[in-house]
This record gives C-alpha cells, sequence and structure tokens, in this order.
C-alpha cells in the first residue's frame, strides 16, 4: 500500500528500539550493586535515625518537664513547713495577747520559722532562675527576700494586735501566692498525667488552702468566744467558714482519690496509695470532727457550749494532721516524680543501643551483599562484552544458584542459539540475491507503476514507471519511507504510525491518493494493494500498482468544488439562513435554522414563514417585502420573533435581500435570521437582578423607591391612604453568629415568602438588606387596614421557623414602625425614615410589636441627627477634651499610669460625659474618627508630662477601645502612628476592651490584636466578669490586663459573695501572669482588703478623681491610714 487512506482504519501503535537507537543513546554514569545497597542501608538507616530522634526529642522534653516539677518541690519544702508555722503563730501572737498562753511558747515557733526563711533563701538562690522567682516575675511582697524582711518587721515592730494580725496575714498571702507561682511556673499544676497532676494540685492549691482556712477558723472562733456577745450573723459566718473548709477537705479528698485510682496499675502507684491513705482518713476525720464540734456547739447551740481550751486542742489536731498529709504528698510526689524521670532515661538509652545495633547490621549486611552480588555479575558482564566482540563461543561460569545464577544460564543458551542463527543467515542471504535478479527484471517491463514496501513502508521495489513518472532513480529510494519521498508533509507522521503494526485486513484493495513528483508537481494515483504474509499470518510486504489519473480528477474536482462553496456557506452558517419564495413558502433552510425553531429540514420545507411567526410580528418587514417585489434592492433589517416546536417564543435578528433572474422579478428572498433569545433574556435579568434582592428575589431599595414615588405620585392625582411599613427582625445577629449564615439565609428566605404571604397582591415587599424588609401598601381604607396588616405580619414571622435537612428550629419576631401619608406632601424618603423611626420605637417598647409613626418620634429622630452633626462639628473644631484618672500600684501606693477618658466641651464651655454621646457616635461610625483623636491626644499628653518631668520615664496611660474600632482592619497602624508621633515606645500604652468585643472578635481582628501585643501594646479586658462567662477566651486572646468591674469592689467588704468573685479573679490573674486593676474603689476599706487579696493596681474616687491636670503620684497616706 503507498499512503494512509482518509477511510483507512485507526492507526496501532506499538515501538521498537533499533540497533542504531542504541548506538546513539548517550552514556549515562552507571551505580554499581554496591552503590545500591550502600542507598538502600542508608535510606533505612535515616528513616530509623529520624524516628528515633523524634521519639529521643519527646522523651527530652518528658525528662525536662520532670526535672523542673522535681525544682519546684524542692523549692516548696520549706513553705510547706513556713505556711502553717506562720498560721500558728499568728494564733499564738492572738492568745499571748490574751494572756492565754505564754510568751515562751512563741520562741521555739519563731526559731523554726526563722529557720524556715534560711532555708527558703538558700533554695530560691539555687532554683530562682529556672522558676522565674524574681521581681519581673513575680510581686515584690511574694519574693522570698522581702517576705524574710516582713517578717523581721513583725518581730521587731509594735505588738498592738490588730498591726500585727494584718501583717502576719498579708505574710500568709505572700507565703500562699509564692507556693501558687512556684507551682504554676515548675508545671507542677500542668503535669501531664493524671496521678501526678491530682498529687500536685493536693500539694499546691488544696493543702495550703485548707491550713489557712484551719487556723483561720480557729482565730474567729477564739475572738468571739471572748466577746461579749455573740449574734445571729456572727454564728453565720462561721457557719460559712466551716462550710468552706469542709468544701476543700472534700476536693482535696476527690484529688487524692483519683491519683490513687490513676496509679493503682503500677506497684509503685500502689505503694504511694498505702502511704497516703491512712494520714488521709486521720486528716479528714480530725477536719470532720472540727467541723462537727464547731457547729454543733457553737453555730447551732442556743447557748454557746464550745470549751476553749478544747476548741484550740481540736484546731491544733486538725492542723497538725493536716501538716502531716501535705508533708506526706510532698515525699510521694518527689518519689512518683523521680521514678519517672528514671524511667524516661532508661527509654532513651534503650533506643539510642537500637539505633546502633541496627546501624551495624545494616553495614556489615551491605558490604557483604555488595561482594558476593558484585563477583557474579562481573563474571556475566565479562561474558557479555566478549560475545558483543564477536566471540560466539564465549560461555560464562557462575556458582550463584539464585537470579543471578539463572542469568548466566539464559546468556549460555542465548549465546548458543546466536552461533546457530548466523550460519542460517549466511545461507539464506545466498540465495535471496538469485530470486531478486528475477523480479527485478519482470517488474521493469511493466507499463503501471510498481512499488513494494516492507512492513515498515520502506521501498524494497521500483519499476521502471515509477522512476519516469516520479523523477526518481531506484537507487535514491531504495529502503527509505515512501511517505517522506511522495507524501505532503502533514500526512506523513499519520501515515508512518498506520504502518507500525499493519494486518492485512488493513489494506484497501483500491482506491485514490496524491502524490508528488521529484520537481513538487502533485498527481492523483488510482492504487491496488495485495499483502505478503508469512506463516503466522503478518505481512511481510506491500505490492502497490497504481494509474496516474490527475487530468480526470482535475475535472470532477472543479465541479464539486463549484457547487460545494455555496452549500458549505448556506449549511455551515452560525446563523440561520433559508430561501423563501412566493407566498412565504420555505424553498431551502440551513440546519442553524432548524436548530433554532426545532424542527426537521422536511418540517420546515413543509411550512410556510407566517406558520412559524409570532401574531403580533405578523407585518413586521411587510412593507419592505412589498418594496423588493416593486423592484427595490434594499435589504431588510428588524427584530421579529418566532415559535420553536415546543412552543416557546424565539427572538431573531432577521435581515431580508431579494435574488432577482434577469427578467428583474423576484423569484426568491435571502433571509438570515440570528437568534438573540439569550441575549434578550440576559438583557431582562440584569433589569431585575438591579432591581431585586440577590437572596429572596423580593424587590430591593432602588424599586422600592420608585414604586413608592410612583404610589405618591397617583396619591396625589387620586386621594387614598398609603402605609410603608419598616420591618426589623429581633434578634437575627444572634442566629447568624451562632448557627452561622448559611442558616441564617435560609431564614432570611422564610421570612420573606410569610411577608410575601401575608400582604395583597398588588403590594410591594422589599428587602433593604440585613434583616430589614418594607411593605409598600396603597389605596388603604383607613389606619386600621394598615394595623391589621401589621398585627399579621407579627404573627407570621413570629411563627417557629424549622430548617428542613438542618435539623434546627429557629424563633425569630418582627418590629415594625408604620408610616402613613394621607394626601400630606411626603417624599419617598420621608416615608422610609418616618417608618424606621417607628420602628426603633417599637423595638425600645419590647420588640415583638408594631407602632405608627408620629411627630414626637420624628423629634427624637431629628435630636440623634442633630447629635451627629454636633459630634462632626465637635471633630472638626477640636472640641473634645481628655480627662485623666489615676490608676495605683497597691504594692507602693505610687500611681503609675493614667486612664484617658473622653469629654465634649460645648459652646458654653460646660462638659458632656461619654454617656450623653457615645451611642449616637456608635451608631453613626463616628467613634471611629473619636476613638483616633483621643488614641493621638492621650499619648501626646504623656510625652508631655514625660518631657517636663511630671511623670516619671515609665508611666503610662490606657486607652478604651470601642467595639467598632476593634475591627477597624486598619487598627495596628493606627496605634503605631499615634505612637510614632508623640516618639513614646509601645509599652507606654494600655487598649482597653469589654469582653464582649473579645469574644465576639473574628481571625482578622484577633489578628489584628496579636500584632499589637507583638509590637508591645497592653491589651486589657474592661468590666472583667460582667460579660460572657467562659474564661477559655484567656488563653488564646492576647491580653495582659484584667480589671474587676466596680460593682464587685462596692460590695467587697460587706457581700462575701463579691469578695470571693473579687478574690477569685485576682489569684487568676496572678496565676496567669496577668495585671489585675480593680475599679470605682471609693473608701480606705475596700482598698485595704484589695491589699489585702493581692491585687496589683486600683482606680476610683478615692485615688483621684478624672481631671485634665497631671495625676498624684503617691496616695501613701490612704494606704498608711487603711
Amino acid at each position: 500500500m503507498v499512503a494512509l487512506p482518509m477511510h483507512a482504519p485507526a492507526v496501532r501503535h506499538g515501538s521498537t528500539v533499533t540497533e542504531r537507537e542504541d548506538e546513539v543513546r548517550p552514556k549515562r554514569k552507571r551505580w554499581r550493586i554496591w552503590h545500591k545497597l550502600a542507598t538502600i542501608g542508608i535510606a533505612f538507616t535515616a528513616l530509623l535515625a529520624g524516628a528515633t530522634y523524634l521519639l529521643l526529642e519527646a522523651n527530652s522534653r518528658r525528662i525536662d518537664m520532670t526535672a523542673n516539677e522535681l525544682r519546684g518541690v524542692e523549692y516548696l519544702r520549706p513553705l510547706t513547713t513556713l505556711l502553717p508555722d506562720l498560721a500558728t503563730h499568728k494564733k499564738y501572737t492572738r492568745q499571748v495577747g490574751t494572756s492565754t498562753r505564754p510568751a515562751a511558747d512563741l520562741v521555739p515557733l519563731r526559731e523554726r520559722i526563722n529557720s524556715g526563711y534560711a532555708l527558703l533563701a538558700e533554695v530560691d538562690a539555687r532554683l530562682n532562675g529556672d522558676l522565674r522567682t524574681t521581681s519581673a516575675d513575680l510581686n515584690a511582697t511574694a519574693l522570698p527576700a522581702a517576705q524574710a524582711q516582713s517578717w523581721q518587721r513583725v518581730l521587731s515592730g509594735p505588738q498592738e494586735r490588730t498591726n500585727t494580725d494584718a501583717a502576719q496575714a498579708m505574710l500568709i498571702g505572700d507565703v500562699r501566692t509564692l507556693i501558687g507561682y512556684v507551682g504554676a511556673t515548675s508545671n507542677l499544676v500542668l503535669d501531664p498525667d493524671l496521678g501526678t497532676y491530682h498529687l500536685a494540685d493536693a500539694m499546691v492549691v488544696c493543702s495550703p488552702e485548707l491550713v489557712i482556712r484551719i487556723s483561720g477558723l480557729g482565730n474567729t472562733v477564739d475572738d468571739l468566744l471572748t466577746s461579749r456577745e455573740i449574734t445571729l450573723p456572727d454564728r453565720t459566718k462561721v457557719a460559712g467558714d466551716v462550710a468552706m473548709l469542709m468544701r476543700h477537705a472534700d476536693v482535696l479528698q476527690d484529688n487524692l482519690f483519683t491519683a490513687f485510682r490513676a496509679m493503682s496499675t503500677t506497684a509503685d502507684g500502689r505503694e504511694m496509695r498505702d502511704h497516703l491513705a491512712p494520714r488521709l482518713r486521720t486528716a479528714y476525720l480530725a477536719l470532720t470532727d472540727l467541723a462537727t464540734m464547731t457547729t454543733r456547739d457553737f453555730v447551732e447551740a442556743t447557748t454557746v457550749r464550745l470549751d476553749r481550751t478544747a476548741y484550740a486542742r481540736a484546731i491544733d489536731g486538725a492542723a497538725a494532721t493536716m501538716a502531716t498529709l501535705w508533708t506526706a504528698i510532698l515525699d510521694q510526689e518527689t518519689r512518683m516524680l523521680r521514678i519517672r524521670q528514671d524511667s524516661d532515661m532508661a527509654d532513651r538509652a534503650f533506643a539510642l543501643t537500637g539505633v546502633l545495633a541496627a546501624f551495624v547490621i545494616a553495614v556489615l549486611l551491605t558490604v557483604w551483599l555488595a561482594r558476593r552480588m558484585s563477583t557474579d555479575i562481573g563474571a556475566v558482564a565479562r561474558g557479555a562484552t566478549s560475545l558483543a566482540k564477536g566471540n560466539l563461543a564465549e560461555r560464562v561460569q557462575v556458582r550463584s544458584r539464585d537470579e543471578i545464577g539463572d542469568m548466566a544460564t539464559a546468556f549460555n543458551g542465548m549465546a548458543h542459539q546466536l552461533q546457530e542463527m548466523v550460519e542460517e543467515q549466511r545461507l539464506s542471504e545466498l540465495h535471496l540475491r538469485q530470486e531478486h535478479d528475477f523480479v527485478d527484471a519482470v517488474l521493469n517491463v511493466a507499463g503501471s507503476l510498481i512499488v513494494v514496501f516492507d512492513r515498515g513502508g520502506r521501498i524494497v521495489r521500483f519499476n521502471r514507471a515509477c522512476e519516469l513518472i516520479t523523477g526518481y532513480a531506484f537507487a535514491e529510494v531504495v529502503g527509505r519511507p515512501f511517505w517522506d519521498l511522495f507524501l505532503p508533509e502533514e500526512e506523513r507522521a499519520s501515515t508512518a504510525l498506520y504502518y507500525r503494526d499493519i494486518e492485512p485486513s488493513d489494506l484497501p484493495a483500491v482506491y485514490e491518493h496524491t502524490w508528488i513528483r521529484r520537481d513538487g508537481e502533485r498527481f492523483d494515483v488510482s492504487w491496488s494493494n495485495g499483502a505478503i504474509v508469512d506463516d503466522d499470518g503478518e505481512v511481510t510486504h506491500v505490492i502497490s500498482t497504481g494509474i496516474d489519473v490527475t487530468a480526470r480528477r482535475a475535472a470532477e474536482r472543479d465541479l464539486r468544488d463549484a457547487e460545494a462553496r455555496f452549500r458549505q456557506a448556506f449549511d455551515h452558517a452560525s446563523i440561520g439562513m433559508c430561501l423563501v419564495g412566493e407566498g412565504g413558502v420555505f424553498l431551502q433552510v440551513n440546519k442553524a435554522l432548524c436548530d433554532m425553531l426545532g424542527r426537521t429540514e422536511d418540517q420546515l420545507l413543509s411550512l410556510r414563514v407566517v406558520d412559524v411567526s409570532h401574531p403580533d410580528d405578523y407585518a413586521v418587514g411587510g412593507a419592505a417585502v412589498a418594496a423588493m417585489k416593486a423592484g427595490s434592492n434594499e435589504p431588510f433589517h428588524g427584530i421579529k420573533r418566532y415559535y420553536h416546536a415546543d412552543g416557546r417564543v424565539v427572538w431573531g435578528q432577521v435581515t431580508v435581500s431579494p435574488v432577482r433572474p434577469h427578467n428583474n422579478a423576484p423569484v426568491y428572498l435571502v433571509t438570515q435570521i440570528e437568534d438573540i433569545t439569550e441575549r434578550r433574556a440576559a438583557e431582562a435579568r440584569l433589569v431585575h437582578q438591579a432591581l431585586h434582592d440577590s437572596l429572596t428575589g423580593l424587590p430591593n431599595r432602588a424599586l422600592l423607591m420608585d414604586r413608592l414615588k410612583q404610589v405618591l405620585a397617583r396619591a396625589d392625582r387620586h386621594p387614598s391612604l398609603t402605609a410603608v411599613m419598616f420591618i426589623d427582625l429581633d434578634g437575627f445577629k444572634d442566629i447568624n453568629d451562632s448557627l452561622g449564615h448559611d442558616i441564617g439565609d435560609e431564614v432570611l428566605r422564610e421570612i420573606a415568602k410569610r411577608i410575601s404571604g401575608q400582604v395583597r397582591p398588588a403590594d410591594t415587599v422589599a428587602r433593604l438588606g440585613g434583616d430589614e424588609f418594607v411593605v409598600l401598601c396603597s389605596d388603604l381604607a383607613g389606619e386600621q387596614n394598615a394595623v391589621e396588616i401589621s398585627e399579621r405580619l407579627t404573627s407570621a414571622v413570629g411563627k417557629l421557623v424549622v430548617l428542613p435537612g438542618h435539623e434546627v428550629e429557629v424563633e425569630v419576631t418582627a418590629s415594625i414602625g408604620i408610616a402613613l401619608s394621607d394626601n400630606e406632601s411626603l417624599t419617598p424618603e420621608d416615608m422610609l425614615r418616618n417608618a424606621d423611626a417607628a420602628m426603633y420605637g417599637a423595638k425600645t417598647q419590647g420588640k415583638n410589636r408594631w407602632q405608627i409613626f408620629d411627630e414626637t418620634r420624628r423629634a427624637r429622630a431629628v435630636d440623634r441627627v442633630a447629635v451627629a452633626s454636633t459630634l462632626r462639628q465637635a471633630l472638626r473644631d477640636e472640641k473634645f477634651v481628655l480627662h485623666f484618672q489615676p490608676v495605683i500600684e497597691l504594692g507602693t501606693g505610687k500611681a503609675v499610669a493614667v486612664e484617658s477618658l473622653v469629654r465634649l466641651r460645648e459652646e458654653n464651655d460646660r462638659l458632656l460625659p461619654p454617656a450623653a454621646f457615645i451611642q449616637v457616635a456608635e451608631d453613626s461610625g463616628l467613634i471611629v474618627p473619636i476613638g483616633t483623636y483621643v488614641l493621638q491626644e492621650a499619648c501626646r499628653q504623656l510625652a508631655l508630662w514625660r518631657a517636663d518631668g511630671v511623670v516619671p520615664p515609665d508611666f503610662r496611660t490606657a486607652v478604651n477601645l470601642s467595639a467598632r474600632q476593634a475591627t477597624q482592619p486598619d487598627l495596628a497602624r493606627t496605634v503605631a502612628r499615634a505612637l510614632a508621633a508623640a516618639e513614646l515606645e509601645p509599652s507606654a500604652l494600655a487598649l482597653e476592651l469589654t469582653e464582649t468585643v473579645l469574644m465576639d472578635a473574628d481571625t482578622s481582628t484577633l489578628r489584628q490584636f496579636d500584632e499589637l501585643r507583638e509590637m508591645g501594646v497592653g491589651l486589657g479586658i474592661d468590666d472583667f466578669g460582667t460579660g460572657y462567662s467562659s474564661l477559655s477566651y484567656l488563653k488564646r486572646l492576647p491580653v495582659s490586663i484584667i480589671k474587676v468591674d466596680r460593682s464587685f469592689v462596692a460590695g467587697l467588704v460587706t457581700d462575701p459573695s463579691d469578695r470571693e468573685i473579687v478574690t477569685a479573679v485576682i489569684r487568676l490573674g496572678q496565676a496567669l501572669g496577668l495585671t489585675t486593676i480593680a475599679e470605682g474603689v471609693e473608701d480606705a476599706e475596700q482598698f485595704a482588703v484589695l491589699q489585702e487579696l493581692g491585687c496589683d493596681q486600683a482606680q476610683g474616687y478615692l485615688l483621684g478623681r478624672p481631671q485634665a491636670q497631671p495625676p498624684a503620684l503617691s496616695v501613701n497616706g490612704i494606704a498608711m491610714n487603711s
């Protein structure tokens, strides 16, 4: 066969690599056997080493954590004796003061305390670097050195009972603070193992708390027994102290029981349980007996029967058993931590040994295998090289019985067969040369073209007729693929693929094809093919005979080309085309028109144009067609509608031109019809989208205002009552925040359906955005009609919303504001604004209700606008001023910072507090520029005070941040610019936010907070405890300050629950390393209690009112008087 015909079977793909390709293939650097084995060994060892490294890394972190916990236990050991001794000393001092105990009893106790502080100083000198017990990390009064000094002041100071009790109470509190701090920094209270965690909790939290509460209960009852009269509040206070004592005892017992259960699976754990259980039982019984005695003989007794001496012994007994249990817990915690440390170190040694052993084994195994395999493979390689050089008698000897031995055997067999094949080939070549001469003589006498190809398409025979017609000699073409010489460039690749795997059935018997002569001229040949196959049915050669038919085919092509050009243009046009004859009958139609109208060609040819046209468009183009019949050659352009076979309307852009014969009478019309249905639909969709809400499909604000304008204009001509109802969903933001925006969108779509179902078809229901809807009702009979519609709307919206597929039920309500226009001169904007104001009035009255707008509400709306205008003018005129309230360090009585508070100066120089304008600023968005001004002015004022020496260099300022400010994307840049303008370091500024702002912060806002923290700006939580109850955000938010709300501080002295809350907040701040600031301190008693509880800082009218002048830098007098 000569070439691949257009209708030939698909090409089969195959691939062979010839010897010539092998010769030209580039040489690559070889990898020897030992390289590959070494690579495998190294990879194995690397994986093993990597896994071991990760295990060792985790093991080392665990060992380091255990070592830090052991340092913490060692640090706590002197504190476990100091705390009970200090509590006992406080009690003895009171008893010596009342002459119920000799002063000599204090001597050995004070020596023990002195020894305890000496031991604590020695431990602190060794461990303070690891446990961070320095003034930079810990309250100054809680430092060991500071405690020792405080103790010496107790010994050397005046012995008045009030001063002594207060000083010793503060000292006990400092010891308790130090215990909690060391427990946190040494990771004892963060231990990952359940058993040691609960032991540590019992040791760090429960035991010291019980020691303090035992002592406090004894002192309280002892004081009451010596008083003249015991009142009901006294009994109630003692009952509360007993309840708190037993609650902490139960917590201690629960912690130890949990530790027993967690460690009972090991012998060491059971030994720990056997050691602690008796001591726990003794201590718990002593505490229970003490509580029972106090309740029975003091709290519940009509006449107090409590013996003072017996009760003192019960107190001493409970304190002694508690001290014994505490020491035992400390010993067992040390023991269990050392056991865990030894186990972890043994695991590390075992892992290292295993890795080294695996590495040595891998190296030895790699070397042995490499040497054994290289010897045998080298023998086979040398034999193959000798065979390639022509030594056909070469054979190899290999001792291996594995795959290499099999390869050597196969090599020897191959060499033997190759030797036999070479001899057979020599004899075959002699016979072939004889046959070749005979065939050449036969082919050269034939007058037609005769070509013989091998199965690769290479020419092996080429007769004399081929040489004359093509211009090539046989010597020039033999052995070359025929497509490279005679076929066009574009057919060569496909023909070559066709010949790669040809089968006898692939050869067409007769076909025509175009060849190219040597001079580039093309000629057509009619070919007949025959295949030569071997015994296996495979094609070995193809014999093709051909006749030159170039002249005959040229004439036929000219005729076909002329017809095809017109048909191609008509049939394959992208737009519909047709020829229309007299009477509007279709004479010829193309495929595009058939597709456009949904009919076959035969169906259209049986119809007239009018049969598929829209009735309203019959007359379109009629005058132009009549003019064409009258002799006009002017084409017609227009838009018409046609009917699709399925009944839908198809819009068409129509062009009609006449075609005339010689007599100038129109024979037919050439019509082009472009389908513009989608374009018309797109234009309609764009108009709909511009005027409707994409979520609910309701009219949007633009369409609503247009219809409202039309309704009001019609009402001017034909008086009638018009109502606009502004609907706002109550609580919808909570649905979005808690359930997500997808659920919120579903709710909005359901509410839109409900609202639409409660109004008349002629009324308009629109969505303005968010959760705001508007209903426009015209031609109402009276105000009662609007009320009835509003009642229906509130009822429909208030029904439970069930969302299929989400398994959630949602309840929302609606607040509706009604604005009425009865021939008043109101604009659409007036109506919408009045309805909005009425809606806000409905919300303020409790939501889920309606309200009709009146002039009073208009006045309030005007007032809000006036306030907003005043705020804008104040920003331009710089009418905002700052007042500064000092923040006092409780430990020193010195002012360390101020809180910057904004005021608005009116025209009469009267100052307005924030409550008078902040809400309007929030609603109008003016809070952002106001907040920026406050931030810049606070930084500038602090810089001036520092420069003038009014405040020390480390003095700071705090600024409140609103919810809207916190969500601004440029918050961090705004703060940085304010600091840079004032040339202040970031640590000079603290930003205070409410809990709600922090809890609602999204990812972008949190990223801003992190950036501020990295700059060094402090972040504080204002009014802590009054917002969300979850404390988890303290871990994920970058805060460094918490402010105790003034409502808790107000009841600090009189309300025990407020005191407990304040205590908990302070301890929480201490445990997390946060600065605690108490707000609203107004009397000296509050100040003293806050000092006693360890609060860091405070502010309030007692310490200084907000003022424009620099604050007083010290309030030591208050601290001393308290």
